[in-house]
């Protein structure tokens, strides 16, 4: 957030199975008590994508990509996909932002993703626009708002899929703050990631438009909770089963049991911001192990067969 917040961070179950590609990407059935159709889209739609520039920096090739948004009014997506040079088929990871003082953008995880496209991994990290650009402020705007940039978290997942050298069975997810809200709903309607990373979640959008947006109570703050609550993370990331979880928090942070397995804990003597090496050091262990990447360029732990569409 904004400022140094104690707040209340998920914790929730398990794995998510490969999907197959189809024009209406459509929503686990039990998520949300059948609310995840909320976030079902029409994956035909063109990305009309566009390279800004693109560099080559210690055999890593870093593109800074735009692509227009699923809903017009969001205008385009900043992003930027980092990849290993060279032919293979390396794990893809999707990364996406936090919302504070520093590197509250596509920048936060860019160092990251550099070091995992050494050990073998494509990285899409995408610029969000609900509350970063856009910010909170009533109750039905802000939940259209969190629908939309929900479902173009499920695009980015799209674009990065259809990279040609991405192997599809190997994705992740790694988010930070309000990157890992919208994962966590992600989590409950998607069934092709293999593990996400949760950094310092929250369970409730409310808790924090209120908090920190006193415009969005203007209503009343019960209006706005209950307009927000079939939507909150909560409510999803019980159901990422059986996607692996890997929960980061800091000591500041409280967090509510969510149920379920398989999930790994781990608490951060530090704030909120979360920027520590230690915490950087287990993600990238994390992310080695579940999706078999090398310890180095080039190098997989992991044997795929041919590529399946």
């Amino acid at each position: 957030m904004k400022r140094l917040l104690i707040g209340s961070v998920i914790v929730a179950g398990a794995l998510v199975m490969t999907q197959s590609p189809s024009i209406l990407a459509s929503s686990k059935q039990k998520a949300g008590g059948g609310t995840g159709r909320l976030f079902d889209y029409d994956r035909s739609m063109a990305f009309d994508l566009k390279e800004v520039s693109a560099k080559d920096q210690d055999g890593v090739n870093i593109r800074d990509i735009n692509y227009a948004a699923y809903n017009p009014a969001h205008k385009r997506i900043d992003a930027y996909l980092v990849r290993p040079k060279g032919r293979g088929r390396f794990a893809g990871i999707l990364f996406f932002h936090w919302l504070g003082n520093v590197k509250s953008d596509r920048n936060e995880f860019l160092e990251e993703a550099i070091a995992l496209a050494k050990r073998g991994a494509v990285s899409l990290l995408i610029q969000g626009h609900f509350p970063w650009i856009e910010e909170p402020t009533e109750a039905q705007a802000d939940r259209r708002q969190i629908i939309d940039q929900t479902i173009e978290v499920r695009r980015a997942l799209d674009l990065l899929w259809s990279q040609p050298q991405v192997d599809r069975r190997r994705l992740g997810f790694v988010g930070h703050d309000y990157g890992a809200m919208y994962g966590s709903i992600v989590s409950g309607v998607e069934r092709r990631v293999k593990t996400y990373v949760f950094m310092t979640a929250h369970p409730r959008f409310s808790d924090w438009s209120l908090k920190y947006w006193p415009v969005t109570a203007k209503a009343g703050e019960e209006t706005y909770r209950q307009a927000t609550k079939e939507i909150d993370p909560i409510n999803y990331v019980s159901h990422a089963a059986p996607a692996a979880l890997f929960f980061q928090f800091a000591t500041s942070d409280k967090f509510i049991a969510a149920a379920g397995k398989p999930k790994q804990i781990r608490w951060y003597d530090t704030v909120h911001e979360l920027n520590i090496e230690a915490a950087r050091t287990d993600r990238r262990a994390w992310l080695t192990r579940q999706l078999g990447l090398g310890a180095k360029r080039g190098a997989s732990v992991y044997r795929s067969g041919p590529r399946k569409n």
